[in-house]
């Protein structure tokens, strides 16, 4: 038995290391809402691919294809196949429809400009005092 060896860039090592960190000691997102919202502005077209987000991101295509899969469950984006391979595109605000309106926060009173509230009371205040 012969034993196999396997080249690795130093290119790839080094942007693994350098990866950004969070406080935690996690990686840090590099593929942000804003950054995506960035590359629809920079393809020429309507739709892009996950491989656009990879080439201009400087992202694997992994990593692409699971961001815009979030975005599109989270209905800010669209998303069809199309020629073996998905497209995506930029949904208008009057294209997203997540708002309920019986939803309790549209019966609350309003606050005013003046008063500030905490974010710890914030769901207690839009849907009542929560009990644990």
């Amino acid at each position: 038995m012969g034993i196999s060896t396997t080249v690795i860039p130093m290119e790839w090592i080094l942007s693994v290391m350098s990866r950004e960190r969070t406080e935690s000691g996690q990686y840090a997102e590099t593929v942000t809402v804003d950054r995506v919202r960035q590359v629809f502005r920079t393809v020429a077209g309507p739709a892009i691919t996950s491989a656009d987000i990879a080439s201009k991101l400087g992202v694997t295509a992994k990593a692409a294809c699971r961001k815009l899969n979030e975005l599109h469950a989270r209905g800010m984006i669209g998303k069809r196949k199309t020629a073996g391979r998905n497209i995506y595109w930029l949904r208008s605000e009057v294209d997203v429809s997540d708002i309920n309106p019986e939803d309790p926060v549209w019966e609350a009173d309003p606050i005013p400009g003046d008063e500030t509230v905490s974010e710890a009371d914030l769901d207690d205040i839009l849907y009542g005092e929560v009990h644990k």
